[in-house]
């Protein structure tokens, strides 16, 4: 399946919310047009990716996990467009962090258009026995990168937890960042919160 940006847009912010939307609150969050969410919406829906439920006079939609299309979707909607540029560059120096690491996402001003940010901003998911392994990766990444890494670093359970309780930063990077890798960790991370 091929997803557009908007369709991206609102399956990202359907897997961070932890409850049921209306159209109106998913065009508002994603800066759409209600005729263009319900759109996308109708189609989610057709797909068994997300459904609908009424609720008084508004139909609400959320993720369905029990659609056999929902988490090969959802991996599709975090996969970024092409790597280009600083980010492509960034994306191969910290290449080496795979191996001791499940998820990895820039965000911040780096992603943006911003034309000298100040530092990189990546989040890391990690198990915490990894964490001594994690560090000497780091410290050689940091060795490559020219500007400051500023790494948040989560557990598995740790992530969960924060997305349950809609902790502002880490719903944030998940709805805004770009996930370099990771992304069947990350998928099912949301399904667990979501059930």
């Amino acid at each position: 399946m091929i997803l557009t940006t908007k369709e991206k847009r609102v399956l990202r912010f359907l897997a961070i919310s932890m409850q049921d939307l209306s159209i109106n609150d998913l065009a508002k969050a994603c800066n759409l047009a209600p005729s263009g969410a319900h759109k996308v919406l109708k189609k989610l829906e057709k797909e068994g990716v997300v459904k609908a439920k009424n609720i008084a006079n508004i139909i609400s939609y959320k993720l369905d996990f029990k659609g056999d299309n929902t988490e090969s979707v959802l991996h599709i909607a975090f996969v970024p467009s092409e790597l280009e540029g600083r980010i492509k560059l960034r994306s191969q120096d910290l290449r080496p962090l795979k191996e001791t690491t499940h998820v990895c996402i820039l965000f911040g001003s780096y992603i943006t258009t911003k034309e000298k940010p100040g530092d990189l901003d990546v989040l890391f998911v990690l198990e915490k026995t990894n964490f001594e392994a994690y560090k000497q990766a780091l410290s050689k990444a940091k060795d490559l990168i020219p500007i400051k890494i500023q790494d948040v670093i989560q557990a598995t359970e740790d992530l969960e937890q924060n997305l349950k309780k809609g902790d502002p930063v880490i719903v944030s990077i998940l709805r805004n960042g770009i996930v370099l890798w990771g992304f069947d960790v990350l998928v099912q991370v949301i399904k667990n919160v979501h059930q």
